[in-house]
């Protein structure tokens, strides 16, 4: 653990939070009656299961009710493995492999710990918005689950119509309890196009894709007129289950409407209205409400300057 302090030192990283978090780690790799004689070959067969056992123990020990407290533990703990395993300190190609483990795996380090610590744990703004960075590594991971196209029904229901609702809903901002009313003629992939609510949008090439291989699995399930459905050819509830389950694995939350927020904000950004907004995604007052206030952050400006420059914007204004 010195040693790989010393080499973050050496990289300008702050180590203070590193320090506290693998300290706490040892603590319970004591009471696991483990020493500084055995603990080679502890952490040569741990798994993860192990990785969460220590992660309740510190939440415990720290009264833990932050994801982010969570998730910075579990970030300390990870770099210090990959760098022991890397370094030959010690063995664990179970692990390492567990790490490594794509998020719609079984055996996914990640998936694991993110579903644990969105099961146990909430942010005081757990429906902030996404980031940027968020979204894409988001987008990325829900493109690995969509690779595979021979799939079993489990995965079907688990992760990849939930990978699909995801991307759907990035694309278009609705609100979940659309979602299963979705009627397949609405995806048209001879000219890649989805109709929501009368507003009919281009689909971007990998998400049409997409649908015509899911399309290609559901019409082998049901004869219905519904989009999206369970493997055994039912409707899904109005409820987000799997799809919010399946964020929770990828990102450690399962609150849709923070990535709904996202897309709204990013339509605001470019100019699209309220109005449209609000028919086009079927979200509320509220939410609109609270992407405009974000909005009026982001952009950082007083409320008088930034309706001075708008007024200077409009065309009235270059003719008086």
């Amino acid at each position: 653990m010195t040693e790989f302090i010393s080499a973050k030192q050496s990289a300008s990283a702050q180590v203070q939070g590193y320090e506290k978090d693998l300290y706490i780690f040892w603590k319970f790799l004591e009471t696991e009656k483990v020493s500084e004689s055995t603990w080679r070959h502890v952490l040569g067969g741990a798994n993860t299961d192990l990785i969460i056992k220590s992660l309740k123990y510190y939440v415990n020990h720290s009264k833990v009710t932050s994801m982010s407290a969570a998730k910075r533990f579990i970030s300390a703990f990870t770099e210090y493995f990959q760098y022991a395993y890397e370094n030959k300190h010690f063995s664990n190609k179970e692990l390492y492999e567990e790490i490594h483990a794509p998020a719609y795996s079984d055996r996914s380090y990640r998936a694991r710990i993110n579903t644990w610590i969105s099961k146990n744990l909430k942010d005081k703004d757990h429906t902030r918005v996404f980031s940027e960075l968020e979204i894409q590594e988001l987008i990325g991971l829900c493109n690995d689950a969509l690779k595979i196209d021979s799939i079993d029904d489990d995965y079907f229901d688990r992760i990849y119509v939930p990978a699909l609702i995801i991307k759907t809903i990035l694309l278009t901002g609705i609100k979940y309890k659309l979602i299963p009313k979705l009627e397949i003629n609405h995806v048209n992939l001879r000219y890649g196009t989805l109709t929501i609510n009368n507003y009919e949008i281009h689909l971007p090439h990998m998400l049409r894709d997409q649908f015509e291989l899911y399309l290609s699995l559901r019409n082998k399930k049901t004869e219905s007129n519904i989009l999206f459905i369970k493997s055994n050819g039912e409707q899904l509830a109005e409820t987000t289950g799997f799809t919010a389950t399946f964020l929770g694995s990828l990102t450690s939350r399962t609150d849709i409407q923070g990535i709904i927020r996202f897309v709204i904000i990013e339509m605001m950004k470019k100019g699209i209205t309220t109005d449209i907004i609000k028919e086009f995604t079927g979200v509320g007052n509220t939410i609109i409400s609270d992407c405009l206030i974000i909005i009026n952050k982001d952009i950082n400006l007083e409320r008088k300057v930034y309706l001075d420059s708008t007024i200077r914007a409009l065309k009235t204004f270059r003719y008086l």
